[in-house]
């Protein structure tokens, strides 16, 4: 059965979630607006695609489903995006979530290319917040970008952050808290720390910090910590018969992260020493989310 088959706008789901129109479509899932009938309010609801849901792979992707709603379920915070319900729906398994009216921060960067300093602490400081509960609840994120991070405001009016989609979670206190299927570690590649990138499920706190330390540098310069070769340059390099470098490489290899002050001058040194240190290639080295928290709230 197609997706447009499956279209639910105007159905009422489980008899209490009536469903208003499309959201988003992701690589996984179609995102709608729904009312909850039952409490009068608006949700979100994630639906899966129909290929997954009818493919070789669907009990992954059914658990990844799963997991998503157990993690945030374990945490309580406002700058987490709340999960509320499960279920199914003419075979394909859905989420109900908490309705965030915004725009992710990837959005935001492309709109404007660079961030202020004071707005990149604001946001960082609030992800990094939601991102403390998640671990003292013993959940790892593993899929910290841009695109996860939600910008909305809250009752009062004021604009605050959310992060989301803990599709990739594991619980890191709990052995065997982790899916191994092969590329479940590719998601936003400049933004895995190496350890990540060697062994998905060697991943902990530190390894979101790293990721959210590449999202603090990224939407305050514009860059990355490493010289990635642009879509241009490997056109060209391209067609001079060189093969392009791959960004794995650079982040596995001797290159060593170029601290954010050399590119943006005049940045305070002291949060340029957090951000250099939330990024180290070697996880001893990295600092925590409570001293990070502390150092860009001063």
């Amino acid at each position: 059965m197609s997706e447009a088959q499956h279209a639910p706008e105007g159905q009422v789901i489980e008899g209490r979630y009536r469903v208003v129109s499309r959201i988003a479509d992701g690589g996984m899932a179609t995102v709608y607006q729904a009312v909850d009938e039952r409490l009068g309010r608006t949700v979100a609801i994630k639906i899966m695609h129909t290929q997954l849901a009818q493919g070789p792979q669907r009990d992954q992707f059914v658990e990844r489903f799963h997991r998503e709603a157990r993690s945030a379920a374990a945490i309580a915070n406002p700058h987490i995006v709340q999960v509320y319900d499960t279920g199914e729906f003419d075979g394909l398994d859905f989420l109900v979530m908490e309705y965030v009216h915004g725009v992710n921060l990837r959005y935001e960067m492309n709109q404007q290319v660079t961030f202020s300093v004071r707005e990149t602490l604001r946001i960082v400081g609030e992800t990094l917040d939601g991102l403390a509960s998640a671990h003292r609840a013993g959940v790892v994120h593993r899929d910290i970008k841009p695109e996860n991070i939600i910008l909305t405001k809250d009752s009062s009016g004021k604009r605050i952050a959310k992060l989301g989609d803990f599709g990739l979670a594991k619980n890191y206190l709990v052995h065997g808290g982790t899916l191994t299927g092969a590329n479940e570690w590719i998601g936003t590649i400049f933004y895995c720390p190496p350890e990540q990138i060697l062994d998905f499920k060697h991943s902990s706190p530190a390894s979101d910090l790293y990721a959210m330390g590449i999202a603090f540098y990224n939407s305050i310069t514009g860059q990355f910590p490493y010289d990635f070769p642009s879509r241009e340059e490997c056109a060209q390099m391209v067609r001079r018969g060189k093969r392009p470098r791959d960004p794995i490489s650079f982040i596995l290899g001797d290159d060593k992260p170029i601290p954010i002050e050399k590119r943006l001058p005049g940045i305070d040194r002291n949060i340029a020493k957090v951000v250099n240190a939330a990024i180290e290639k070697d996880v001893k080295k990295r600092i925590g989310v409570a001293e990070f928290v502390k150092a860009i709230s001063v």
